[in-house]
């Protein structure tokens, strides 16, 4: 992105009810999955701290989190850098999505109520409004959403501390996906299969739409 465009993304942390670095966490995670950053992009210190008016202290939790997510690499001589997800990442994050969510339906299906059901519902109907205004941001935030509401009625701390490392990284690859001429359209018909099945109490079902939306945005992403 232009700098002059970059400068228009704010980045800014205001004072309220979440922890300053959560939410300068947040930020910049959303900045770099939008394509504010791009790949090989420095994140240099000073200037996060000036743009989002937080500590060095916080900007440096912040950047060892993001490195941690895979988000950004610290490169000799450079600092940190916005990483790539090259080809063969990309097909390891499709192939371990393969295998996690249809399991996390499953136990999903097991362990949550009714109030994650309803926030799955919803986190669909928030989709279906960003495809029909065709608005992206909002496609691959309502998925991220999703996502973090299956992942946390799976009740299994291991697969939302995994599931949630990976989101931000599967979000940049949803994006690419969702950017392909009639990919929102059919991945919005995938979602609302997975729901329907989900809410019908249809295990199998669940599983296999789950298994094949993975194997859609494989396809969309990677051929």
């Amino acid at each position: 992105m232009e700098r002059d465009e970059m400068n228009k993304f704010d980045l800014r942390v205001s004072e309220g009810p979440n922890l300053v670095r959560d939410e300068a966490l947040r930020r910049l995670r959303a900045a770099i999955v939008d394509g504010v950053y791009n790949p090989g992009d420095r994140l240099i210190e000073r200037e996060l701290c000036e743009r989002m008016a937080i500590s060095r202290t916080s900007v440096r939790e912040v950047l060892r989190q993001l490195e941690s997510e895979q988000l950004i690499r610290v490169e000799p001589r450079r600092g940190p850098v916005v990483a790539a997800i090259s080809a063969e990442q990309a097909r390891d994050i499709y192939e371990f999505r393969r295998m996690l969510e249809p399991a996390a339906v499953r136990l999903f299906m097991e362990r949550a109520g009714k109030t994650e059901l309803k926030q799955l519902r919803a986190a669909i109907e928030a989709f279906r409004t960003a495809v029909e205004t065709t608005h992206l941001g909002g496609m691959v935030e309502s998925m991220a959403d999703f996502y973090e509401t299956l992942f946390r009625g799976a009740g299994n701390s291991e697969i939302r501390a995994v599931g949630g490392r990976m989101l931000a990284r599967i979000s940049a690859l949803r994006r690419a996906s969702m950017s392909r001429p009639g990919r929102a359209p059919h991945s919005l018909r995938e979602m609302e299969q997975l729901c329907a099945a989900i809410e019908a109490g249809d295990k199998d079902k669940a599983a296999e739409a789950a298994a094949r939306h993975v194997d859609e945005a494989r396809a969309a992403v990677l051929g």
